[in-house]
């Protein structure tokens, strides 16, 4: 038979050779009969037989009781074989335990051969998430932030009051789709009372997090697919975290600040939340981002550039219709911010049914929470 490769020990095709007879003879044979069978010079195959020995794998008899030249004999392969590749694999642990550390070293020397910095991709929720909070916690001066879905990991508001409370210059910029969670509004302006500057705009090409303009983690994966492993880019780069400053900052000059939050009553009725003022909210939200500059008048724009009257018929040029006196009435209870329970109450509907119209409503404008419905319905001219 054939031996199959033993290349993986240091065995090459012709020492496996000289190996393969060896094992055949059953008794000790000398270097001649070797050479003869296998048709190879007597040095060639002193050499492998020598390799072989010194790996364990064959033994050489003693000089001298009357034989002329010493023999060779196999060691049982299954003790010998065996024997050997446990060596390598403790060999090959001991150099995959070294890989971190010879890692290190590399890195060390590139940082001092190239003062750029380092960059690093990171893949799943455990990587980029661990070190999302490594920044929050690492900020010493300035912090900077697209917060826009999917999230990776929840939002934590005592890490950043944390930050906040030792000097941290901590700005943030929401997309509409970033208060999709009940609170989440709320939760913003808490954060504001504790000194985050926070601005809203339509849409963010990436998430990002900067943290004192030294260590950046921006996203590189797809921020469609809820469902796809998170990916982002961790980086020391000077030139890329400048370029990604410049990003933060083109955005926030054309973002809006998020729209303050008031106590109502009245109409609302008790237990009333917080009244968002959604005209001026989708007037600057349009001027930011449609280059409409500052004169965007009352009557705010609608969603295809037109207006449309809240009494009125549809627009001809662009289709879109007037609301109904119901779900007028529902967009004012939300635009004032009341719970659930009391719009219920105050129109005289089960919470079941007031939870239908809200789902129907939403759907018409497009919107997937009250924040998305209260800017749409401004822009339609409904609020």
């Amino acid at each position: 038979m054939t031996l199959p490769s033993l290349a993986a020990l240091g065995i090459d095709p012709v020492t496996a050779a000289v190996y393969e007879f060896v094992l055949t003879c059953g008794d000790t044979v000398d270097v001649a009969a070797i050479a003869s069978a296998r048709e190879l010079d007597d040095a060639v195959v002193v050499t492998a037989l020598e390799q072989l020995r010194n790996i364990g794998l064959v033994h050489r008899t003693a000089e001298g009781h009357g034989r002329q030249a010493p023999g060779y004999g196999a060691v049982d392969p299954r003790v010998a074989v065996s024997a050997l590749v446990a060596a390598h694999d403790e060999q090959l642990a001991d150099a995959r335990t070294a890989v971190s550390g010879l890692g290190a070293l590399f890195d060390d020397g590139r940082r001092v051969a190239d003062p750029s910095g380092t960059t690093t991709v990171l893949t799943g929720h455990a990587a980029v998430g661990d070190w999302y909070s490594r920044l929050q916690h690492r900020a010493r001066g300035e912090f900077l932030a697209f917060d826009r879905p999917p999230y990776v990991v929840a939002t934590n508001e005592s890490v950043e009051r944390g930050a906040l409370n030792r000097g941290v210059h901590w700005r943030a910029i929401y997309t509409v789709a970033s208060f999709t969670v009940d609170g989440s509004l709320q939760g913003v302006h808490r954060l504001g009372a504790d000194g985050e500057e926070a601005r809203v705009t339509h849409d963010l090409p990436v998430k990002l997090a900067i943290a004192d303009r030294q260590v950046a983690l921006v996203s590189v994966g797809p921020l469609d697919d809820p469902t796809a492993a998170p990916e982002a880019l961790l980086t020391e780069s000077p030139a890329l975290i400048a370029a990604l400053c410049d990003l933060f900052e083109s955005r926030w000059r054309t973002a809006v600040p998020v729209p303050a939050l008031a106590e109502t009553a009245g109409a609302a009725g008790e237990g009333a939340g917080a009244a968002v003022d959604w005209s001026e909210v989708a007037a600057r939200l349009a001027a930011a981002t449609q280059g409409s500059g500052p004169g965007v008048p009352s009557d705010v724009l609608g969603a295809a550039g037109g207006r449309v009257s809240a009494d009125g018929p549809p627009d001809p040029t662009t289709g879109l219709r007037a609301p109904t006196v119901d779900e007028r009435d529902l967009l004012a209870f939300v635009a004032a911010g009341a719970t659930d329970d009391v719009i219920a109450r105050q129109l005289g509907i089960s919470p079941r049914t007031l939870r239908r119209r809200l789902h129907d409503l939403f759907d018409e404008l497009g919107a997937s929470n009250r924040f998305h419905a209260g800017v749409e319905a401004a822009r339609r001219g409904w609020v």
